[in-house]
């Protein structure tokens, strides 16, 4: 096994991990089930040019400072052990695992500045490892459909579960039944605020408002019933829906709408408490 030591003249290490073989360090089930790994990455990945530093990320999402230190240290250990071909070493003679798939462009006031290794930025998006939810389909489809003739009822008896799609990673159809259902439910009003403004949909002239599994569908193997149903799902404006992706400060627009849904989704058998629902949008109590 080779030793690989810092430039000098860089402070890198030249580290050589092929696309293909990020594509497969992703896919271990050692990081694809961490709950961890993955947020701290995916929030890397869309920083401006894959660039950023630990303690910016952690100001911004709300962590910890040592939070995307962690997860950078078990994603550089977990490769190098899978890939089992070098080891870095660091200045004090042990290993270390820190420059695996980070480049450090410079020191900042003390702060070092790292970006994503150009082959693991690669693998990522030839993966669509951080696909945008694919939720956002299912909104794009129902601008087509004219809902303003359509009755629905609000059924409640039990579901199968949405069936796994395999692709690449796993992901899981949609009901667009469900969805309309959800629609219809909503009246035309945002579920955070109902006062927030919204705009007319080019099909039929009803209010535009975009839907959201407030329990993500990636989790429904977590659930021994459907998650996919019109309980799970709320219905916003494109400010709130996008706040809840990507806002600062998102946890005040999930904490309302559990607690607008938490006794629909009993009635549905899917018993869930904030604090886990709070974990699978990656905010720590």
């Amino acid at each position: 096994m080779e030793d690989i030591y810092r430039d000098p003249t860089t402070n890198n290490y030249d580290v050589n991990i092929s696309v293909d073989e990020w594509k497969e360090i992703l896919q271990l089930p050692q990081i694809q089930n961490n709950e961890s790994i993955l947020p701290a990455l995916e929030k890397w990945y869309f920083a401006p040019n894959y660039t950023g530093s630990c303690k910016f990320l952690g100001e911004q999402y709300g962590y910890d400072y040592n939070f995307f230190s962690v997860q950078n240290m078990r994603l550089g250990k977990i490769a190098v052990n899978y890939i089992n071909r070098f080891r870095l070493i660091g200045e004090n003679g042990k290993e270390t695992y820190w420059a695996v798939a980070w480049i450090e462009l410079k020191k900042e006031n003390g702060v070092y500045i790292l970006q994503l290794r150009p082959e693991l930025v690669k693998a990522i998006g030839e993966l669509h490892l951080f696909q945008p939810d694919i939720d956002i389909t299912i909104n794009k489809h129902l601008q087509s459909i004219n809902l303003t003739h359509e009755d629905y009822i609000f059924p409640s008896e039990q579901l199968e579960k949405p069936k796994s799609i395999i692709k690449t990673l796993r992901t899981f159809s949609r009901s667009l039944d469900a969805a309309k259902i959800a629609l219809k439910r909503a009246g035309g009003k945002c579920e955070f605020n109902a006062s927030h403004e919204t705009f007319p949909r080019q099909v039929d002239g009803s209010p535009y408002l975009e839907m959201h599994h407030l329990i993500p569908l990636k989790y429904a193997n977590d659930f021994e019933v459907s998650i996919d149903v019109h309980e799970n799902i709320v219905c916003l404006c494109s400010t709130c829906h996008n706040r809840i992706h990507y806002g600062q400060n998102n946890r005040e627009i999930i904490e309302y709408l559990w607690n607008l849904r938490k006794n629909d989704l009993r009635k549905r058998e899917i018993n869930i408490e904030l604090s886990q629902l709070l974990t699978f949008y990656s905010i720590h109590t």
